[in-house]
């Protein structure tokens, strides 16, 4: 139930930020929780970008664990290897560093590479280019028939640790470069994410009758009459939630959230629930989707077509006319849903008030969805008053040709159609939440944690910066509610929620229930979607379990606590995998764009790299550091860079003009240079900037190494004299050194 309240949480500012020398040593245990010289098994994570890399110890639940690792310290370890670490120490902010005691052994999943034949050194001269930028080494393999030079390839790594040369065998051939669409296998392969069902799943599906026998129905809640409809993406293909609302006589309305009942036909521990187990979670690729469990499921039995019987669990929440919770009851159901809607349908009958639509619509779905609108309004405002983030990040929306290409990229338009089906789900998983933890039943929660006080007024101090915060605001929920509501629609809002986003904390699955700081709720779980979500899975057969009056197993939290670590590891896994996809989407969509000139905001910074979003393709491209001549540095919090002897001031926000130098897809980047930005002097006084050219426009391997000494990533020293002997190059080169310019060619919270 809403409820009104002081916010979750009150950073208190420190007043300013300790120069690093003045930092004091922690007096007591380290808060990262590991000794000096503990050892520990870990899997060892290359650095895409440099030669060093992480240990992320084995069954570490807790974010931020991750050891650093220096390159002299691996000790022969490649990305994927499990092995024997030791704590070593801490760098200079706190931050815990280890090394390779002992390779224990290679990693089980097959690489993805590029099959080259080194024709110089014989006929049986084969090797494969890994595609990973974490594995630094090339593969030593034997010919085979299966693939050619050029080929991409799948890799089987020897498993002997000590071998000097890395060697494997080329298991299947994925395709050319040039196919269509290989960018999706690939990153398949690259994130060992599993496309294909094994032969025991599908024979657990073939049974299945394709309607639903009367005997299924048995003691179920029958609402084929009630009026439902289910609203969703134009392009989705499964469709696992449904809503209904009635207003009720007294006063208040009658919400149902119903929701597909996948765990109908997910037998526990069987092939299938297995399977789902081990995927997690379905990955959605911008033109494709790995789903979670198979289409038989996810597209047909489970999914809430129109005017078709479908299985479903039903939470039934009863809302005053002030829209408190007043009751909230949980059903087995079985519906027949109205109307299969799209979010601009639903915009387009009630918010554009189109006659034509409303007619097709009839008037009393029109009817329906317009006081659905309605209530979802009022539920955002109960939200933002008990102190909730109104977080909306823009998503890229990548549009394609008709053979697949991509052509355009442009920010996801979200309205009030898609915030009313959010509002509702929202309180459906909260109901839910509730109802297991007011009966003390363990449950699959959906956390979040406390943000970082100083992260945030790092935050609060660029808001400042473009006069979004007062200089006396602090960084409290109403501020920042009140600061997004501002640049709500403007030029400003995709990044600066961006940044927020980046500020806060991570939501996770968990046993142990501390609350969703986000959403200032103190219970909350994901039950919404359990055909692309395995937590929502366990939380719908627990659920019923409960309802059906049957016991639970014995020893339920723990068993509960390592499904939340599977399921947070493969929803990181799945956000990585999506997020390298649409690189690889924006690589192909700039090819033939090179030399073109785009405008832009500063979106970010590492110590050597500018990141640009672009207005139009709305893409983010990087623009090396030394590119802009004038010995720029980066600032401790990453938020600007000056440079010019400290006469030129450029920081996030700023707009900018950029012209395209490159694209690697191995690294997956697009590079460019600035031929314009807008800028502030020395004194803060804004000026346009025209860069001077000051080194090769390109992005290149070393751009994004760590020095070998030291491991301080804030300011460097601007006393040393710019090279002014270098001579200016044209822009042109890749985003990995040593390459060649390549020319033409739904929400978790």
């Amino acid at each position: 139930m809403p409820r009104p309240g002081k916010p979750r949480f009150q950073p208190r500012p420190p007043s300013r930020t300790p120069d690093r020398r003045e930092r004091p040593k922690p007096a007591t245990a380290p808060s990262h929780g590991f000794r000096p010289f503990e050892t520990f098994e870990a899997t060892f994570l290359g650095h895409p970008e440099g030669p060093g890399g992480f240990l992320r110890v084995l069954g570490a639940t807790a974010k931020g664990s991750d050891l650093f690792v220096d390159w002299r310290d691996k000790h022969g370890a490649i990305h994927g290897d499990r092995v024997q670490g030791e704590v070593t120490g801490e760098d200079h902010l706190g931050r815990p560093r280890a090394r390779v005691i002992q390779v224990l052994a290679r990693g089980e999943a097959p690489i993805p590479a590029t099959l080259q034949r080194r024709v110089e050194l014989g006929p049986k001269a084969w090797r494969a280019i890994p595609l990973d930028p974490r594995l630094g080494q090339l593969v030593s393999v034997p010919p085979t028939d299966l693939a050619g030079d050029g080929d991409l390839v799948s890799v089987k790594l020897e498993a002997d640790p000590e071998a000097v040369q890395l060697r494997g065998t080329v298991i299947a051939k994925l395709g050319r470069p040039t196919d269509l669409r290989i960018e999706n296998k690939l990153t398949a392969a690259l994130f060992n994410l599993r496309t294909d069902f094994p032969d025991a799943v599908m024979k657990e599906l073939a049974p299945f009758p394709t309607e639903i026998p009367e005997s299924w129905l048995g003691k179920r809640e029958d609402l084929r009459k009630t009026l439902t409809c289910t609203v969703d993406p134009p392009t989705a293909k499964d469709f696992d939630d449904a809503i209904s609302l009635d207003a009720l006589p007294e006063g208040g309305w009658l919400l149902g959230v119903h929701i597909a009942d996948v765990s109908h036909y997910v037998v526990e521990d069987g092939p299938l629930d297995q399977e789902a187990r081990v995927r997690g979670t379905s990955v959605y690729f911008p033109d494709e989707a790995i789903p979670m469990i198979p289409e038989r499921l996810s597209g047909d039995l489970c999914s809430l077509r129109e005017k078709v019987d479908r299985l479903t669990m039903t939470a039934w929440i009863t809302l005053s006319a002030t829209l408190e919770v007043v009751e909230t009851r949980f059903s087995e159901s079985v519906i027949r849903s109205r109307k299969r809607l799209t979010y601009d349908e639903v915009k387009e009958a009630c918010l554009d008030e189109k006659p034509a639509k409303r007619a097709e619509l009839g008037p009393e779905l029109c009817a329906m969805l317009d006081e659905a609108l309605s209530v979802a309004r009022g539920l955002t405002d109960i939200r933002m008053g008990r102190g909730a983030m109104n977080l909306d990040t823009e998503e890229t929306q990548f549009l394609f040709d008709a053979e697949g290409r991509p052509v355009d990229a442009k920010p996801y338009e979200r309205h009030d159609a898609h915030k009313m089906i959010e509002e509702f789900m929202l309180l459906a998983n909260e109901a839910v939440a509730r109802f297991f933890t007011r009966k003390k039943i363990p449950s699959l929660y959906r956390i979040h944690d406390e943000p970082d006080p100083l992260k945030l007024e790092i935050f609060a101090e660029t808001a400042r910066g473009f006069g979004l915060l007062g200089a006396k605001e602090t960084p409290t929920p109403e501020h920042l509610n009140a600061m997004l509501a501002k640049i709500r629609g403007g030029p400003l809002e995709a990044m600066i929620n961006t940044l927020l986003l980046r500020s806060l904390k991570k939501a996770e699955y968990s046993a142990d229930n501390i609350g969703h700081s986000g959403l200032a709720l103190d219970d909350y779980l994901h039950f919404t979607s359990p055909i692309r979500r395995y937590p929502d899975l366990i939380v719908h057969r627990n659920l019923r379990k409960v309802l059906r009056g049957e016991k639970l197993p014995d020893g339920l939290h723990a068993q509960l606590a390592l499904v939340a670590k599977q399921a947070s590891d493969a929803e990181q896994k799945a956000t990585e995998a999506e997020r390298e996809n649409k690189k690889w989407k924006a690589c192909l969509l700039m090819k033939p764009k090179i030399g073109q000139k785009f405008k832009g905001r500063i979106q970010g910074f590492s110590p050597k790299v500018v990141f640009l979003q672009l207005a139009s393709p709305f893409i983010e491209v990087g623009v090396p550091l030394a590119a802009l001549g004038g010995d720029f540095v980066v600032d401790e919090h990453r938020t600007k860079i000056t440079g010019v002897r400290g006469q030129v001031v450029l920081g996030i926000g700023a707009t900018v003009e950029a012209e395209i130098t490159g694209v690697d897809e191995d690294l997956r980047r697009v590079s460019a240079w600035l031929t314009e930005a807008q800028a502030a002097d020395g004194k803060g006084k804004p000026f346009t900037f025209t860069p001077a050219l000051a080194a090769p426009a390109k992005l290149a391997k070393a751009d994004f190494e760590t020095p070998k000494r030291g491991r301080y990533e804030g300011p460097v020293s601007n006393d040393r004299k710019p090279n002014r002997d270098r001579k200016p190059k044209a822009p042109k080169g890749s985003v990995r050194g040593g390459g060649k310019a390549q020319g033409p060619r739904k929400k978790a919270r």
